[in-house]
C-alpha cells in the first residue's frame, strides 16, 4: 500500500490504551467495595473494563498487520472502496477509512473468525449484556452485578492474555491483575464451597444446576448457602420450610420458594396461560415439569396423559373422562352433531 496520506496506527499505544482502561476499571470496582463503598461506580467500572478487553482485541488484530498502515486498514472502519494505483501501475480496491470510528463489537467477532482469533464470545456477550444493564437500566443491585462482571471478565482476560498475546497477564497488568486475582478466587472459591455443602445435603446435580442460576432477592447475589439453624436443627433440604442464607448480605429465604419461581421464569410463558410447572405428585414441591415430565427436586418421573387433539396435558378429571382436553372434546362433540349428512 502506498503511503501517500495513507492513515497509519501505532499498535502500542492500542496496548497501552488497553491496560489503561482496565486500570481504571478495577480503580472504579475498588471505589464500590466496602461499607463506604460508591455503587454508581460500578457502571464506570464496567465501562472502563469491557473497552479495555475490546482494545486488547484491536492489538491483537493490529498484531498481525504488517505495517501501520494495514494495521489501521484492519481497525478504522471503512467509509467507502475506491480504486487506486499502486507503485507499479496495477489497481487495487482500497478502503477510505473514518479515521475516528474503529470496528465495534461484531466487526471484531468477523475478524477473530477470519484470522483465526480464539475468545470466548459467549462471555463476551455476556459481559456485554451487563455492562449495558448497569449504565442505561438502572439496577438495584449494582455491586453484585459488578462483581458477577469480573467473575466472568477474569478467565476470559487470562485466557486471551496468555494464548493469542502470549504474555503474562500479571506482568501485562501488573497490581490490576492481583486485584481481580483476589476477587475472582472469593467468589469461585465461595460457590465451589456452597455447591459442595448443598451436594452433601443429597440435593441432585440437576437440581444444584438450578440452584446455581438463583440469585438472594435482597442484594442479587448467587452465593447461596443452607441456612446454618435449619441444617442445626437437623432439617431435611427438601422440606418446603429450609431456608437457604445469603454470604454477601445475610438475608434468609425459602428455598424451595426461590427455586419454583426460578424455574416458572424460565419455563412459562407470562403471556400463556398454560401451566408447566406444578406440584409434585412425589414431594409436592411446586417445582414438577410438565415438559420434561419430572420434579426439579426430588427427581420424581411421571409422563401425564395429553390431549389427543391439541397435546395439551390433561387435568385429572379430563383425563377420567377420555382422551381429550375439555375443548377438543366440545369441539369434536360440535362436529358430530352438525355434520352435514350427504348420503
Amino acid at each position: 500500500m502506498s503511503g501517500n496520506n495513507a492513515p497509519t496506527l501505532d499498535k502500542a499505544k492500542i496496548l497501552e490504551n488497553a491496560v489503561t482502561s482496565i486500570q481504571l476499571g478495577i480503580e472504579d470496582y475498588q471505589f464500590t467495595q466496602g461499607k463506604t463503598g460508591n455503587p454508581l461506580r460500578a457502571v464506570s467500572a464496567a465501562r472502563n473494563l469491557f473497552a479495555g478487553v475490546l482494545l486488547l482485541f484491536k492489538y491483537k488484530i493490529s498484531t498481525l498487520a504488517d505495517s501501520p498502515e494495514h494495521a489501521a486498514s484492519l481497525i478504522y472502519k471503512a467509509r467507502k472502496f475506491k480504486p487506486c494505483r499502486t507503485d507499479d501501475g496495477m489497481i487495487q480496491w482500497r478502503p477510505e477509512l473514518e479515521r475516528n470510528k474503529t470496528i465495534d463489537v461484531a466487526d471484531i467477532q468477523l475478524h477473530f473468525e477470519g484470522l483465526e482469533i480464539r475468545t470466548d464470545w459467549k462471555a463476551i456477550n455476556a459481559l456485554q449484556t451487563c455492562r449495558n444493564d448497569l449504565e442505561h437500566l438502572h439496577p438495584k443491585h449494582p455491586l453484585e452485578d459488578i462483581n458477577k462482571f469480573l467473575l466472568d471478565l477474569f478467565p476470559l482476560l487470562r485466557d486471551f492474555i496468555t494464548h493469542e498475546l502470549s504474555e503474562n497477564p500479571a506482568a501485562l497488568l501488573g497490581s490490576t491483575w492481583e486485584v481481580m486475582l483476589k476477587n475472582h478466587e472469593f467468589f469461585a472459591r465461595n460457590l465451589d464451597e456452597i455447591q459442595r455443602h448443598w451436594a452433601e445435603l443429597g440435593v441432585m446435580e440437576h437440581t444444584r444446576e438450578l440452584l446455581k442460576t438463583c440469585v438472594c432477592r435482597a442484594c442479587g447475589s448467587p452465593l447461596l448457602e443452607p441456612n446454618r439453624e435449619d441444617l442445626e436443627a437437623g432439617m431435611p433440604f427438601d422440606y418446603f420450610e429450609f431456608r437457604y442464607n445469603c454470604v454477601a448480605c445475610n438475608q434468609t429465604d425459602l428455598l424451595i420458594e426461590l427455586m419454583a419461581e426460578e424455574l416458572r421464569l424460565a419455563k412459562e410463558d407470562p403471556f400463556s396461560e398454560e401451566e408447566v410447572i406444578t406440584d409434585c405428585g412425589s414431594c409436592g414441591a411446586p417445582m414438577f415439569d410438565l415438559t420434561e415430565g419430572h420434579c426439579h427436586l426430588c427427581g420424581y418421573s411421571y409422563q401425564p396423559p395429553r390431549c389427543g387433539g391439541c397435546n395439551r396435558t390433561l387435568e385429572g378429571y379430563e383425563s377420567e373422562n377420555g382422551v381429550l382436553c375439555d375443548r377438543c372434546s366440545e369441539y369434536a362433540h360440535y362436529n358430530d352433531e352438525y355434520e352435514p349428512n350427504i348420503s
